[in-house]
């Protein structure tokens, strides 16, 4: 799949959905399945529709903060995952509409709330984290604040 240029997204996961998607990843690619994805649920539904027109199917990349870390958070946010968004789906009664093996087991526990599912490829940590103060919104003057942390999915320009 082609990957798009014009945007990326920036989005935020709880790092142990982080983990256990990696984990999906690597027993998808060892029953060596057709598809290779981890769904992710978001309310952020208009944000989704726009994406999908804008990106003409192409993937988009995607730069993940990780929220909610075992460890000490530091002072100025990072970006230390990243992936290719491929699409997304509507939920069903706030559930994921698409197989169950595509979400990570860390998600089973989340109440059924969520809108949509946003799928993603190539899910990895960065070896060099990315301060999120180097990141600019799509069509913003300046850059993200050092102590942004994102809570809602948002496009970024492109690195």
């Amino acid at each position: 799949m082609d990957k798009t240029q014009a945007f990326a997204i920036l989005a935020a996961v709880p790092e142990i959905h982080l983990l256990s998607g990696v984990e999906t990843i690597a027993k998808l690619k060892d029953e060596s399945s057709d598809e290779v994805k981890i769904a992710f649920g978001s309310m952020a539904f208009e944000l989704f529709r726009q994406i999908d027109q804008l990106r003409n199917n192409k993937a988009v990349e995607m730069f993940i903060y990780a929220s909610n870390p075992a460890g000490d958070q530091p002072l100025n946010s990072k970006v230390s995952w990243q992936g290719l968004y491929i699409g997304h789906s509507p939920s069903r009664n706030g559930r994921y509409s698409g197989k169950a093996r595509f979400r990570p087991p860390s998600t089973a526990t989340d109440k059924p709330t969520w809108a949509i599912f946003w799928e993603l490829q190539e899910l990895h940590p960065l070896s060099s984290p990315i301060a999120i103060a180097s990141l600019k919104g799509l069509g913003k003057k300046s850059n993200l604040t050092s102590r942004f942390i994102p809570e809602d999915p948002l496009l970024i320009e492109y690195l």
